[in-house]
Parts: structure tokens; C-alpha cells; sequence
């Protein structure tokens, strides 16, 4: 009996291995597609780290803004998170120039939520 389990966890080990290796990469390298806000030749890999914060900031998912099936289609979403990526921009600059060291970010007002509490 103990062999038959022996031989079960090897196979089983083989078979994740293999599946491992062959599995496609979930991600091709290079830059982003239909940038509009970064620069053309940001890597998908800065964005996507980028993104994720974004999520968590709205408390999300990547299909809140993107077709899952064709992440680089234009969305409502998409447009305004564009308008809200200049903005923090613009406002990052302005308390820069102003001498402040402190940032705002998504964070700030959306705490976690789709749409930011109005006071």
C-alpha cells in the first residue's frame, strides 16, 4: 500500500512539472500596448506593477477597467482612471514644486473604494 501511494506522489509530482514547464507565459515582455498616459516604451511590467496598486486602491479587480480578453480595448473606466492618473500627476507636481515631500495617490480618496466618499 505504501508504494502505491509512493508511486501516486511521483506521478502526480511529474505531471505538475510537466505542466509547469510548458505552461505558456501569462505575460509577453516589452512594452505596453495603447498607452496614453505613460510613456510609449514603458514596460508591461512597470504598468502592471502600477495597476495592481490602482486595483487595491478602488478595491477591484483588472475587470472593473479592462476586457479581460482584450486588455489594451478602451474602456469608460480606462478613460477616466487616465484623467485621474494626470491629475495626480499634476497635483504631485505642484506640491513638489511647493516644497512638499508627501504625494497623493489613489489611496488618498478612493480608500479602497470604487467611487471616493464625498464629505
Amino acid at each position: 500500500m505504501r508504494d502505491l501511494y509512493v508511486t501516486a506522489a511521483l506521478v502526480g509530482a511529474v505531471l505538475l512539472g510537466a505542466a509547469l514547464v510548458t505552461r505558456p507565459a501569462a505575460v509577453s515582455a516589452g512594452p505596453g500596448k495603447n498607452l496614453k498616459v505613460y510613456p510609449k516604451d514603458t514596460e508591461l511590467s512597470v504598468i502592471k506593477k502600477d495597476m495592481k496598486v490602482v486595483a487595491k486602491a478602488l478595491g477591484v479587480q483588472c475587470d472593473y477597467c479592462h476586457d479581460l480578453d482584450a486588455m489594451d480595448a478602451d474602456s469608460e473606466k480606462k478613460e477616466a482612471a487616465r484623467g485621474m492618473m494626470k491629475m495626480t500627476a499634476a497635483a504631485n507636481a505642484k506640491l513638489k514644486k511647493d516644497g512638499f515631500k508627501a504625494e497623493v495617490s489613489c489611496m488618498t480618496c478612493h480608500r479602497g473604494a470604487k467611487e471616493p466618499k464625498k464629505n
